[in-house]
Order: structure tokens, then sequence, then C-alpha cells
């Protein structure tokens, strides 16, 4: 009986060990200036956004898409709506060669990305939930790892 005790603790402190990292994971949210109309968004939905397929919100607000150079949290991004982002970069550039679209501002920071959506009308982007300050005005739309 002691044995298997042993044995019991052992799987659990394991399986403790190696499933820990998941859940202190981050949790990145989808943020939009507080004055867009929406209250929550799909990957569908964003993928038309991010992939310039939509440039105005339903009140007819124009879409400034913003995303951030390089990190963690692009990457976990991208994963989310199913692109890579030299994908999404081929379809920013070509819409941008068109003429069909502008691309999204790129800024460096996910800091940089709360100010921005926070100080233009119409914006949206993703940041880390711990980069959101209070008395920001942006709304969340969208949770994901």
């Amino acid at each position: 009986m002691r044995i298997s005790r042993q044995i019991l603790y052992r799987t659990m402190l394991t399986a403790l060990f190696f499933c820990a990292p998941l859940a202190l994971r981050a949790q990145m949210v989808v943020i939009t200036h507080a004055s867009v109309p929406v209250k929550s968004i799909s990957v569908r939905e964003l993928l038309d956004v991010y992939t310039l397929n939509q440039s105005r919100w339903d009140d007819g607000t124009r879409i400034t898409v913003v995303d951030v150079k390089s990190g963690k949290g692009r990457d976990a991004f991208f994963e989310y709506i199913g692109m890579s982002p030299e994908e999404m970069q081929r379809i920013w550039l070509r819409k941008q060669f068109t003429g069909k679209a502008r691309p999204p501002r790129s800024v460096g920071t996910e800091e940089e990305v709360v100010d921005l959506v926070a100080a233009t009308e119409g914006a949206i982007g993703y940041v880390n939930e711990r980069t959101l300050k209070s008395g920001k005005s942006v709304r969340i739309i969208a949770r994901f790892k």
C-alpha cells in the first residue's frame, strides 16, 4: 500500500511538472478602441479583418489594423487564426500593391499596440492581457492562448 501511494504521488508530481507551463501560458486578447460597436469576434471575422477583406465596422468606421512586428504574442495570434506571419505578409503586400487596402500599422511592442488602439477610433489589435492598463479606452472582444 505504501509503495502504491509513493507511485501515485510521483505520478501526480510528474503530471503537474509537465502541465504547469501550459497553465502559465499567457492569456492573449484581441482589443478594439472602446467606440467600436463589436462585443465579440469570431476567428472567421478576425481573418476578414486581418486579411484586409473587411475595411469598415458595421457602423461605417474605418478599421485600423495594428500588428506587432515580432514576438511570442504575434506567433500565438497567427496560430490562433490559422495562418503564418509569412502568409499574412504576402496578403498584405498584394493588397497594398493593387491599391485595395492599406497595410496594418506595425509597432514594436504590445504596449504600443494598446496605446495606438486606445488612441485610434476603429482600431483593432492583439496583446497579452497583462499588457492592458486601467484607464485605457479599449475593449476586449476575444480571448485565446
